[in-house]
């Protein structure tokens, strides 16, 4: 199985299993003391991810779609990093603005352009999901924050490792 680079994820120890932190958020966990992913026994819960337009022009449809495949991405790779995998996430929340002008795209474009880079990571049968609105999100420009839950048994990350070479 091809899984991401995990080359640059710290991995801490913890009572209950482990906490992933990619060198690329370093600064924001020292900042805003939280866990980018953290396995519990059978669990891994990832701390939401952003999709976001750092500029004040509106982002297209196509650039939209490319910095979702990014958090899409991460999740991915924070999943790998705790020993879980896509077809494990058991639910997905996701926190979306509405309106602004920082994307070319009203609510229903914005959804259903969610949906079908979704549908590039994700497969029958689907997560749970839950979609809220929210007045705004950090960082500046923040349009969707997506969060996942899985499930991935340790004895099959154990028997996996045992099987690698």
């Amino acid at each position: 199985m091809n899984h991401p680079s995990n080359a640059d994820v710290r991995r801490v120890a913890t009572r209950t299993g482990a906490v992933a932190i990619p060198a690329s958020l370093e600064s924001d966990v020292a900042q805003y003391h939280y866990a980018p992913a953290r396995r519990a026994g059978d669990f891994v819960y990832l701390s939401g991810i952003v999709a976001c337009n750092p500029t004040s022009e509106p982002m297209s449809e196509a650039a939209f779609c490319d910095e979702l495949r990014i958090v899409f991405k991460q999740i991915e790779r924070l999943l790998s990093a705790c020993d879980a995998q896509m077809e494990d996430v058991i639910e997905l929340q996701m926190f979306h603005v509405f309106g602004r002008d920082r994307l070319d795209l009203d609510k229903a474009g914005q959804l259903a352009a969610i949906g079908r880079v979704r549908d590039e990571f994700f497969f029958a049968p689907y997560p749970a999901a839950v979609e809220l609105e929210v007045a705004d999100l950090n960082p500046d420009g923040g349009l969707v924050e997506i969060k996942a839950v899985a499930f991935a048994p340790l004895t099959r990350a154990t028997a996996n490792k045992a099987v690698s070479p």
